[in-house]
């Protein structure tokens, strides 16, 4: 609820301070006096747009503050979800500068006014002649058929799993656009993915390939060399070993340290000449001429370069990658088809559970109709609309919705037997703020509903009317705070706290004040409303029978 509401330079107010109570607060004072001042300033507060305009002394900025008690109203998630500060007693903050600069903050914390209007939406709702467009709302509409007609429960499971299946929904149309763009790459990922298969890149050694290859070009000539090198080595008198072997022997007959180191480091030569030797020999042996072998590896080698340069890849590290790639690629694919189907058959049976509950709801709500009707016609005929009905028109949609299987109209006949018409086309002014203050007396007996300031809304209305639409808002007070801008005496007499706005006159300057009435003030300010600035003894006492 609202606690207090300061205002700083904001037309005809300097500075002003009022404290708002539990129940009805009334504030009443002269045509002009500022009242309606008040709404804007708290109406910019709760996030309307603002310009330097509205200031009072242009030369200094504007500072709205208003105070609230939030403890029962569970808004930390919304805190939450905006990164502020949760206390229950929270203070939102406008400042407007000369230049028409805005600033809001809510705790001290920095918010724009979209965050502003968020919360603030869920702290007041401001009622007027010229505002009742929430009773045109499909939202408001079924709130008030299903909590009147035990439905709340319903609607918010049905509502639950119907934003469930839109998401899902939602979900699959994506999926199938991208199984559709998917598709026009399938078949050629696939015939890639084929290509590259076929060419049993992991069974590819490219070293030993080019090695084998390189052999295999140069076989005639390495067997030649083979033989060659045999002969140098072994295969003559003067061969490299024979040659060695004589040293060794020239170099043994002599038995002289310094010649027998020679003669151990001539025989490691040795050892490692026969070594050779023996892998020539190998070597030759296993150097074959193979013609057949020779074109496989070309064809094989040629396979690969071109496949390298289709891909534009430098190694076949980089084909094999590529293959792993196509082979996520095309199990991607599968998988989504896939889920496609899991999610319709999903969705399919969700819409049948979803039809269910909706009926369900529906016939809910038809069932309970006539009670809920006769509910809001009694609070009218009390309000002076004797001959007003409220009806709801509920007919089968043909398609889901957030509220169910159901398209909602909340009709209005302004007299008996009057053909029904929708309630925005069928009223007056007047007559719109008594349903809208039907609907949320109603409401608020089952809701923690937000502070509510009618502005007003009494034109039109006197004497014992006055007094029954005093008593709706009084009735809605033992659940809620309401606060009540009136001239009706029937109804400023009902308050449990009543504020008087006036004006001064400071420094040859008109500016708004606001005061608390109580006692004699009060009785004097009602007889006032009722009698006018000539205070007589007869409307005192009509006063005080009021208060009583």
């Amino acid at each position: 609820m609202l606690t207090n509401l300061n205002v700083q330079n904001f037309a005809l107010i300097s500075d002003v301070e009022i404290n708002f109570g539990h129940g009805m607060n009334i504030i009443t004072g002269e045509t002009g006096a500022g009242k309606s001042i008040l709404i804007g300033a708290l109406g910019l507060v709760l996030g309307k747009r603002a310009d330097g305009s509205s200031l009072r002394n242009n030369q200094e900025k504007c500072i709205i503050e208003a105070a609230f008690d939030i403890e029962n109203y569970h808004l930390k998630t919304i805190f939450d979800k905006n990164d502020l500060d949760y206390e229950n007693h929270t203070i939102f903050r406008r400042e407007i500068t000369p230049a028409g600069k805005s600033r809001s903050f809510i705790n001290d914390t920095p918010v724009n006014l979209k965050v502003l209007q968020e919360i603030g939406s869920k702290l007041i709702e401001i009622h007027s002649q010229r505002d009742n467009v929430q009773l045109f709302t499909s939202d408001f509409q079924y709130k008030s058929l299903d909590l009147l007609s035990g439905c709340q429960n319903d609607l918010e499971d049905y509502t639950l799993k119907f934003q469930g299946f839109r998401r899902d929904k939602n979900l699959l149309k994506q999926l199938k656009e991208d199984e559709e763009e998917q598709q026009r790459e399938r078949d050629y990922n696939q015939f890639l993915f084929d290509e590259l298969k076929l060419a049993d890149l992991e069974n590819v050694d490219e070293d030993a390939m080019t090695q084998e290859l390189e052999l295999l070009e140069n076989a005639e000539q390495l067997i030649q060399t083979f033989r060659e090198a045999d002969y140098l080595l072994q295969s003559s008198d003067l061969s490299i070993l024979n040659q060695l072997q004589e040293l060794m022997s020239l170099l043994g007959s002599h038995k002289i340290s310094v010649l027998k180191d020679l003669e151990k480091r001539i025989d490691s030569v040795m050892i490692e000449l026969h070594d050779i030797s023996l892998e020539i020999n190998n070597n030759a042996q296993n150097t074959q001429i193979d013609p057949q072998r020779l074109e496989e590896l070309n064809e094989r080698n040629n396979q690969l370069f071109a496949l390298k340069s289709k891909h534009r890849k430098s190694s076949t590290k980089e084909l094999k990658e590529l293959l792993l790639f196509l082979e996520e690629k095309l199990i991607h694919s599968s998988l989504l088809q896939n889920r496609i189907n899991e999610l319709e058959n999903q969705l399919s049976n969700d819409e049948k559970k979803l039809n269910e509950l909706a009926n369900t709801l529906s016939e809910k709500r038809n069932k309970n109709l006539v009670n809920v009707e006769r509910s809001i016609n009694k609070l009218l005929a009390q309000m002076g609309m004797e001959h007003s009905l409220v009806k709801y028109e509920l007919s089968h949609a043909d398609e889901l919705n957030v509220f169910g299987c159901n398209q909602l109209n909340v009709l209005l006949s302004s007299n008996k037997g009057e053909s029904f018409l929708e309630i925005k086309k069928a009223a007056s002014g007047g007559e719109l703020a008594r349903i809208n203050l039907s609907f949320k007396q109603i409401l608020s007996e089952y809701l923690q509903m937000p502070t509510s300031i009618f502005d007003e809304i009494d034109t039109g209305v006197s004497g014992e009317i006055a007094r029954k639409v005093g008593s709706v808002m009084k009735n809605m007070a033992k659940n809620q705070q309401v606060i009540v801008i009136t001239h009706l005496p029937q109804i400023a007499s009902l308050g449990h706290h009543h504020k008087y706005v006036h004006k001064t006159e400071k420094d040859n300057l008109i500016e708004t004040q606001v005061k608390d009435l109580i006692g004699d003030d009060r009785i004097h300010e009602i007889a006032k409303m009722i009698s006018g600035d000539n205070l007589t003894k007869h409307a005192i006492e009509q006063s005080k029978m009021l208060l009583n």
